[in-house]
């Protein structure tokens, strides 16, 4: 089986290592990821090579939104674990072992072949990916987007929706995790000079959650705390935002 349906274990470095290429791709269970986003919070070395196959993939895939094929995400991820897995070669029984070399630099070698074995076996594979369109044009996903999708998914999430500037205006709040997300759809481009802001409903009144920045499609999504907020809102502000509401809100209540 390969690394990307494997149960979570405890690894050490090489194995986790190995992982590396599969995290960059997003195809890890959350519990292996999580593993990985540990080992790589203590490791500048892999935390390296996550960084450069993140930038290979975002740059291989520029520009593809093609939808795969079904079931061939699997068989290439199997194809990423194999390379990931490979070693440089050994010596056969016919063949005389090397002694190695009595110098300072001698016993580092490994890593760097190593390293460009995983490196090597994820290139192909995110050729494969970015050629079927697995992998598209996006950068690489922030702990907030991981945050946010988390409020989205969560039990409890409960949904708040309101129309307004011809927009959907939408605040999906999860009390169990103490965040909400304010998702945005159709929202026209803001005038020049003025930006839209995101603001927490409290009991002494609202509170900046920071600019929101739509996309082309006039959708976005922002992650609030709502550990003690009664509601959520949007309004239209001068460039930059404003320390208070200078417009009428767009507000979702809680209650």
């Amino acid at each position: 089986m390969s690394e990307t349906g494997a149960a979570p274990r405890a690894g050490g470095h090489e194995e986790l290592e190995s992982l590396v290429a599969s995290y960059a791709l997003d195809a890890l269970d959350p519990s292996r990821s999580a593993e990985v986003e540990a080992h790589l919070a203590t490791c500048p070395q892999c935390r390296d090579l996550a960084d450069s196959l993140r930038e290979t993939t975002v740059g291989l895939s520029e520009g593809l939104e093609t939808p795969p094929p079904a079931a061939l995400r699997d068989r290439i991820l199997e194809a990423v674990s194999a390379e990931s897995d490979a070693a440089p070669a050994t010596p056969t029984m016919d063949e005389e072992p090397t002694a190695p070399e009595e110098s300072e630099d001698a016993t580092p070698r490994r890593r760097p072949r190593r390293r460009a074995v995983l490196a090597g076996g994820f290139a192909l594979a995110a050729s494969a990916l970015v050629a079927t369109g697995l992998v598209v044009a996006r950068p690489w996903r922030s702990q907030e987007e991981k945050d946010i999708d988390e409020v989205l998914a969560a039990d409890d999430a409960r949904e708040y929706t309101t129309t307004w500037r011809s927009a959907r205006i939408t605040a999906v709040r999860s009390p169990s995790l103490g965040s909400a997300v304010l998702k945005v759809e159709d929202l026209p481009a803001a005038p020049s000079g003025k930006d839209y802001q995101a603001w927490t409903m409290e009991s002494e009144g609202p509170v900046s959650a920071g600019l929101v920045h739509p996309d082309d499609d006039g959708d976005s999504r922002t992650l609030l705390s709502a550990g003690s907020a009664e509601g959520a809102a949007i309004s239209l502000e001068p460039a930059g935002g404003s320390e208070q509401p200078t417009t009428v809100l767009a507000a979702l209540d809680y209650s």
